[in-house]
Formats: C-alpha cells, structure tokens, sequence
C-alpha cells in the first residue's frame, strides 16, 4: 500500500505504477481496463511510450446510458490518454449503447468481446484500474448484504465475466454492466486508487480483518493476484 497525505503525491505515485507496469509488458499483448470515478485521474500520466498495437483498451465496468457525460466509454474516448492510445494504434472495446441494446445484451457483447480477446492472446496480460465508493462497491459491482444469494447469482457466477443489472436506489447510475468477482480474480494487475475522507469508513472495511464480500465488495482485492492500494486516507 501506498500512503501520502497529498493527493496530488497519491495520483503521482499511482501513475507512476501503472506507466512502469505497461512499460513492463509492452511485449507482450495488454488489456488495459479503466475504472470510472475518480479512478479517471489516473489517465493524466503521460503514457505514450507505454501503449501501442499490443494494447487494447475497455472500461472496468460500465453506466448503462446514451449520455456521453455518463457511459463511461464515452467519456474514456473523450481524454488527451486514449487519442495519444489511438495515435499510437492502440484498440479499443467499444461498449457504448447500440440501438435495440438492454443492460443484458450489452453484458453479452462486453462478455464477448473480453473472451475473444483471451483467446486470442493466451499469453496476454490484464491490467485494470480499480476503485472503491463510499460504499465499499467496486468496479459495478454494489454491496447487497440484504440478499446473499443474489449477490452470488450476479457476481460469482464463473461462467460469466459480465452482469448486466439493475442496482435500483444503491447507486445514482442504476443499471451497471460490470466485470464480476469471478472476472477480477482472473486480472493480473491492479492499481487500486482511493481517495477522499468520505470513503474512510469504507477502506476501514476493506483492510479489516473480518468481513465479507457481500457487504463490502472492494474486499475483493485482498484475494486478487496483484493489487497495490494508493490512498491518501488515515485509518484509525
């Protein structure tokens, strides 16, 4: 884990970490998946040198909307990081909404889309960008401690990488299309970034030692193959 209290210290070093990890498999091929939320700070590194024809890029999970200032694509596309990521011929998995889509044929085609990528790149390495809400969420993936055996059904189902669902009133973007618990356990990298004192209580959650991923889903990090945590957040 790394602590400082400056932000601006926490999305440097967090930079940092993810610029040497694609610099250390740029010959190999990359997926490169992006959170949203304050995870998009981490796209103002300079990381030209970093990316290339091996690299393909996607979103961790995605906001289920045809406003372009919501999807989280829409708004990945909109950054200096993903033109230089095109300019230097990068790929990308497109999962902004197509007329006729539901959350469920989206999640089929994001789905789709990850597992052809596998399949064509064995040997290939998955890095993501993760963050933590308020809530102890992560990636799309809400804490439903009311009702375990949904939780089970949407996020640890080992035949799907991607759910497409309704979160109702657990979040203000309420249909999600997010990579699972069983897709994160399958990712080889991850810069977690989390910061701000509202998610104190949260991250206090996550780093204790009893817990479960149904109330407090970020947990998940604790059992990924490779995460390292930035914050700029004191715990008591």
């Amino acid at each position: 884990m790394f602590y400082h209290q400056n932000v601006l210290v926490v999305q440097t070093e967090a930079c940092r970490a993810l610029a040497n990890l694609l610099r250390e498999h740029k010959e190999r091929p990359v997926l490169l998946l992006l959170s949203g939320g304050s995870a998009f700070d981490l796209l103002k590194a300079t990381l030209s040198d970093c990316i290339g024809t091996h690299t393909t890029i996607a979103v961790l999970d995605e906001r289920f909307s045809e406003d372009q200032t919501t999807n989280n694509f829409a708004l990945v596309e909109k950054t200096d990081f993903f033109q230089r990521a095109q300019e230097a011929g990068a790929q990308s998995i497109d999962s902004m909404i197509r007329v006729g889509d539901d959350v469920e044929s989206l999640a089929i085609r994001f789905e789709v889309a990850l597992r052809a990528w596998r399949s064509e790149n064995p040997e290939g390495v998955i890095l993501i960008t993760q963050g933590i809400g308020p809530d102890g969420h992560t990636a799309g993936i809400m804490p439903f401690p009311e009702n375990e055996k949904l939780f089970e059904k949407l996020f640890f189902d080992d035949s799907r990488w991607v759910c497409g669902y309704d979160a109702g009133t657990k979040n203000q973007y309420p249909l999600r299309v997010t990579t699972t618990i069983s897709f994160l356990l399958s990712v080889d990298y991850s810069i977690v970034y989390c910061v701000g004192k509202n998610k104190k209580e949260a991250l206090s959650r996550v780093l204790a030692d009893q817990g479960n991923l149904v109330a407090t889903p970020a947990r998940i990090i604790r059992e990924m193959k490779n995460a390292a945590l930035f914050t700029d957040i004191v715990l008591d």
